[in-house]
C-alpha cells in the first residue's frame, strides 16, 4: 500500500487564503521557488502537470500558470512541448537567482511548520511500531528489495525521492490500517509546503540512508520500540533540510 493511492485533496493553505489573484501567483511562484530549492524537484525533473498542482495547492489552474511563468523568467524551470514534454527544473542554480524568495518562505513557513513536524514526528513512529509488530513475510520481501534500490540513487534525487515514497508507503502498508495511511499522507503533504514530496538535498542522502536501514531492520526483526524510536527521528529529516535551505538563502 503506497501512500500515493490515498492523497488527500488539500485544505487552502494558510500562506494563500485571502490573497488577490495576482498576489497569489506571486505567492505560488515563491512556494515553488522555495521547492526547488529545498530539493522537492530536482534539476532535469519534471514538475507535475498544473492541474496537479493546482489540487494540491488548492488554487486555480490560472493561478499555476502565472506562477510557472514567473518561475520560468528566472529560469529555474522551463517548458519542453511534444512527447514527453511539460515543464522541467532547469540546472540554474537557485541561490544565485532566488534566493530572496526562497528566504520569504522559508522564514515564514518554518517557525509554523515547527509544531506540525513534531505531531507528524510521533504519528511516524506509531506507524512505524504497528508495522514492526503486523509486517507479513511478503512485506519483508518489498521492503528489502526497496531499500536495496534506495542505496543505488546517490547520484539521482528525483529516484531517491520516489524510492523514499515507496518505501515509507510500504512501511504504512504493513501497520495494516487504512486511516494511519490517510493521516501519513496529510502530513506529508502539510509538511512540504502542499506539494507532498519529501526534500531532498544530496547533502543529506546517506544520513537519509542510514536512517532508512536502521528504520527497515527494526520492522524486519520486529523491534516495535526501535522503529518507534528510529522513525519518530527520521521523520524530522525534512525540517533539517529546510533549515539548511535557509541559511543558504541567507548567505545568497
Amino acid at each position: 500500500m503506497d501512500t500515493d493511492d490515498h492523497r488527500p485533496i488539500a485544505d487552502p493553505d494558510p500562506g494563500l487564503v485571502g490573497l488577490t489573484r495576482a498576489t497569489m501567483a506571486g505567492s505560488v511562484a515563491e512556494r515553488l521557488v522555495t521547492a526547488i530549492a529545498v530539493g522537492t524537484y530536482s534539476p532535469g525533473e519534471r514538475l507535475p502537470p498544473e492541474r496537479e498542482l493546482a489540487t494540491r495547492l488548492a488554487v486555480s489552474r490560472d493561478t499555476v500558470r502565472q506562477a510557472l511563468q514567473r518561475v520560468a523568467e528566472l529560469g529555474l524551470v522551463e517548458s519542453r512541448r511534444g512527447r514527453g514534454g511539460g515543464t522541467f527544473v532547469t540546472a540554474v542554480a537557485w541561490h544565485e537567482v532566488a534566493p530572496a524568495e526562497a528566504r520569504r518562505t522559508l522564514e515564514v513557513e518554518l517557525p509554523r511548520l515547527r509544531e506540525l513536524f513534531d505531531y507528524r514526528c510521533l504519528v511516524e513512529g506509531m506507524i512505524a511500531r504497528a508495522a514492526a509488530e503486523r509486517r507479513t513475510d511478503e512485506d519483508v520481501v518489498q521492503l528489502r528489495a526497496t531499500l536495496e534500490e534506495f542505496r543505488a540513487t546517490a547520484d539521482d534525487m528525483a529516484g531517491a525521492r520516489a524510492l523514499d515514497r515507496r518505501l515509507h508507503g510500504l512501511v504504512c502498508g504493513a501497520a495494516q490500517n487504512r486511516h494511519l495511511v490517510a493521516l501519513s499522507a496529510h502530513l506529508t503533504t502539510a509538511a512540504t509546503l502542499g506539494f507532498g514530496a519529501e526534500p531532498y538535498d544530496p547533502d543529506f542522502f546517506v544520513r537519509a540512508l542510514h536512517e532508512h536501514e536502521e528504520l527497515i531492520g527494526a520492522v524486519v526483526d520486529r523491534d516495535a520500540e526501535r522503529a518507534h524510536a528510529v522513525a519518530s527521528a527520521h521523520f524530522a529529516l525534512t525540517y533539517v533540510t529546510m533549515e539548511h535551505s535557509l541559511r543558504r538563502a541567507v548567505e545568497g
